[in-house]
């Protein structure tokens, strides 16, 4: 029998609750006392001001829920809950967005993908739009689009030659939908709260994984939601994740020599500046240089 922890970090999530924690919890594996598959839910909420606690507290009881004082951030908030899965014995830990949500079946799928190829540091099912009519837009970035010489996403969901293969292996997965094994966490660590403590860390995780030899895959027969719902960010917030943390993961990958990232970082910078349009690309850049030593640390980790 094996135990995964599925951990859920709330801010302000209330729209999209009931349907992340229904997923998880109408399953027939959730906290039974059969089977060969027990799931436990464990509930972050990072100073939510929308009432997203005590919905938590009073539809899911059985759920565990933490409430913090302050916003922890991605990172430091989902470290409690891998933490937890350590100390409790936990054979797989789930990571799962608010705004997300799986379709029924797709953690029994997912689990008996991990068993029998345990090379796989992270498995992911297919990260959709709502109602599974397309590929979650940032997911079909990183999905192996091009080995089915197709260019649609709607290609993709439909083939019967990619739904039929058991894994694909991608370098990376965002971890919206992330299925982790505790064998595989206790090797590799857990978020790195300091560089990335909102954005950043599930990149820096799959690259600081397949430094130690582990594969990253997409589970195709297993399915679920990323509902991002148009969502808009201001300009300083796309330079904070797109320009300085997406340089901060460049720089921080094992797997290729820091120098040569910082190469491409330097026209990078200027491509952004000029994009944006702001002198805050620039003061960025000299922020890249005060986390040198924070970087080579957890490079050499």
């Amino acid at each position: 029998m094996k135990r995964v922890l599925v951990i859920v970090v709330t801010y302000n999530g209330l729209p999209w609750l009931d349907r992340c924690l229904s997923s998880v919890t109408t399953s027939p594996s959730f906290q039974a006392p059969t089977g060969n598959l027990i799931q436990d839910v464990f509930v972050v909420d990072n100073d939510s001001t929308d009432g997203s606690a005590d919905y938590v507290k009073s539809h899911f009881p059985a759920a565990k829920l933490v409430r913090s004082a302050e916003n922890l951030g991605f990172s430091k908030a989902n470290n409690l809950g891998m933490q937890y899965a350590l100390d409790h014995g936990y054979d797989y830990v789930y990571l799962l967005n608010q705004d997300a949500w799986l379709e029924p079946g797709a953690m029994e799928k997912l689990v008996a993908a991990a068993e029998s190829h345990p090379a796989y540091a992270v498995l992911s099912p297919l990260q959709m739009t709502d109602a599974f009519k397309d590929l979650d837009r940032q997911f079909a970035k990183i999905y192996p689009r091009a080995a089915l010489g197709r260019k649609d996403n709607s290609s993709v969901i439909s083939s019967g030659v990619e739904r039929s293969r058991e894994i694909s292996d991608v370098k990376r997965v965002m971890a919206a939908h992330w299925l982790v094994s505790v064998k595989v966490l206790k090797e590799v660590g857990l978020f790195n709260e300091n560089l990335f403590p909102f954005y950043g860390q599930d990149d820096n995780w799959c690259h600081r994984a397949r430094h130690k030899g582990y594969k990253i895959g997409i589970v195709p027969q297993a399915r679920a939601v990323h509902d991002r719902a148009q969502r808009k960010e201001d300009k300083d917030r796309l330079i904070f994740r797109n320009y300085y943390t997406g340089s901060l993961v460049r720089l921080a990958n094992p797997n290729v020599p820091m120098w040569l990232s910082y190469l491409y970082i330097l026209p990078f910078t200027l491509v952004k500046a000029v994009k944006y349009r702001s002198l805050k690309v620039f003061t960025s850049f000299f922020r890249l240089h005060a986390q040198f030593p924070a970087i080579r640390t957890l490079r050499s980790s």
